[in-house]
C-alpha cells in the first residue's frame, strides 16, 4: 500500500509492505510519456540520443537501500500496445546512499528482464535493450524488500546525452563532403573561365569532375551496402529487393553448423576465411539473379526472385550437398542448416521470421537438412 505527496518540490512516496504469500511486494512510481485519455497510438518518447541518466532519490529512514529504475519500450514487431505485460523491461537496481556516483546510471548498463525474455518467449534479435518508444518510467523499492514501512524522497531524475545522434553527425558529414565537393567543383570552373581559352577544355573539365563524384558516390553507397568481409549484401543492402513488386519470391536461411568450433579450435583468422569462402561457395552455385547478404554471424540470406517453393527448396539441397562435399581449407569438415520460404500475403518482416523459423526447425532435427516453412 502506497501513497504520493508533494512536498517543498520533492515527491515523497509513503510505502507500507504488508507481509503476503507473494515472494516479490514492491511499491513504485510510474511516469506515462503517452495520454491514455486520447486514441492510443503506441507512440512514447526516443530516449536512444540519451547516455546516462541521474536519479535524485534516497530513503529517507534506515530499512532498506535498493532502488529499481526501469524503462518500459514499445514495440510493435513483439508487443502490443493494448497489452503493457508485452512492453520490454529495461531496468537496473542500484544503491543510492552507497557512494555519492550510485544516482548516476549510464543507460548502456541497463539490462532487459531475464524472466520477462523468457515469459515472452523473446526471439535473441530482439532481447537487446532498446530506447526507441518508451512508453513509461519506474521508480521502485529493490528487491528482498521486508514488511514495514518506507519512504523514498525523489527530487528529480535528469537525463544526458549527446546534443546530435551520431546520425545527425554523419549526415551533416556528408553534407559538409558535399558542399566542398560543389565548392570545389565551383571553383575549377571559375578557374577554368580565366585559364582556358577553348570552351571544350572547360567542358572536359567538367566531365572529368562530375565523373570523379559520381565514382565516390558509387563507393561510399557499396560500403554501405556490402558486408566488409565476405563482400556479400549486408541488411541494408538486400532490403531493397523487397520493395519490388515480384509476383513470386522465395527467400532461404542458411545457417553453418556448429561454426563456434571452427573459431575456437582454428582461430578467428581461419573462421573469417571460412566465411569469405562460404559466401563465394553459395555465389558460384546460385543464379545470376538470386541475392546474397550475410545477416549476421554466420547466418546468411539467399533471396530469390521469381522462384517457387518447390524450386528454392530443390536448391537448398543442392546447396547443401556442395557445402557438405567441399573442400575447405585445413580440411574442416563443414555442413549447413537452411530454412525455406516463399512469400505470401504479409509483410517481409513476418515472411523473413518465417524462414528464420523454419532453420529453427532445420537446427532442432539436428541440422544438415532443408526445412521449408508452409505459408
Amino acid at each position: 500500500m502506497a501513497t504520493l505527496t508533494e512536498e517543498d518540490g520533492k515527491w515523497l512516496l509513503t510505502c507500507h509492505i504488508v507481509a503476503s504469500d507473494y515472494n516479490w511486494p514492491f511499491c513504485e512510481i510510474s511516469i506515462n510519456f503517452f495520454n491514455e485519455q486520447e486514441q492510443p497510438t503506441g507512440q512514447g518518447i526516443d530516449f536512444s540520443s540519451f547516455t546516462s541518466v541521474y536519479v535524485k532519490a534516497r530513503y529517507v529512514h534506515q530499512g532498506h537501500d535498493s532502488l529499481r529504475f526501469q524503462l518500459r519500450n514499445f514495440n510493435p514487431l513483439y508487443g502490443q500496445f493494448d497489452d503493457q505485460g508485452t512492453w520490454k523491461y529495461v531496468g537496473i537496481e542500484f544503491w543510492p546512499q552507497r557512494s555519492p556516483q550510485a544516482n548516476d546510471i549510464p543507460l548502456k548498463s541497463l539490462q532487459v528482464a531475464s524472466w520477462w525474455i523468457a515469459e515472452q518467449k523473446l526471439p535473441i534479435k530482439h532481447a537487446e535493450p532498446e530506447f526507441t518508444n518508451v512508453m513509461m518510467l519506474e521508480l521502485s523499492t529493490g528487491n528482498n524488500i521486508q514488511p514495514g514501512q518506507y519512504v523514498i524522497e525523489l527530487e528529480h531524475i535528469k537525463f544526458t546525452g549527446k546534443y546530435f545522434t551520431n546520425n545527425q553527425v554523419l549526415l551533416f558529414l556528408i553534407s559538409l563532403w558535399a558542399c566542398s565537393a560543389v565548392g570545389f567543383l565551383f571553383f575549377n570552373l571559375s578557374w577554368s573561365r580565366k585559364q582556358l581559352i577553348e570552351t571544350k577544355s572547360k567542358a572536359e573539365e567538367l566531365r572529368q569532375l562530375n565523373q570523379l563524384l559520381n565514382v565516390k558516390t558509387k563507393e561510399l553507397k557499396n560500403q554501405a551496402e556490402r558486408d566488409p568481409l565476405t563482400g556479400a549484401l549486408n541488411r541494408a543492402g538486400i532490403k531493397t529487393i523487397f520493395t519490388k513488386e515480384l509476383e513470386v519470391l522465395s527467400v532461404m536461411f542458411i545457417d553453418i553448423d556448429y561454426f563456434k568450433s571452427v573459431n575456437d579450435r582454428y582461430g578467428h583468422t581461419v573462421g573469417d576465411e571460412v566465411l569469405k569462402a562460404f559466401a563465394k561457395l553459395i555465389s558460384n552455385n546460385c543464379r545470376f539473379t538470386d541475392f546474397l547478404a550475410r545477416w549476421g554471424g554466420e547466418e546468411f540470406l539467399l533471396v530469390c526472385p521469381n522462384t517457387s517453393l518447390k524450386d528454392a527448396y530443390d536448391l537448398a539441397q543442392a546447396l547443401r550437398n556442395i557445402i557438405s562435399h567441399h573442400q575447405w581449407i585445413q580440411d574442416i569438415q563443414l555442413t549447413a542448416s537452411f530454412g525455406v520460404a516463399q512469400q505470401g500475403d504479409e509483410s517481409p518482416t513476418a515472411f523473413i521470421e518465417r524462414a528464420d523459423k523454419a532453420l529453427y526447425d532445420a537446427k532442432v532435427r539436428g541440422r544438415n537438412q532443408v526445412v521449408i516453412s508452409e505459408y
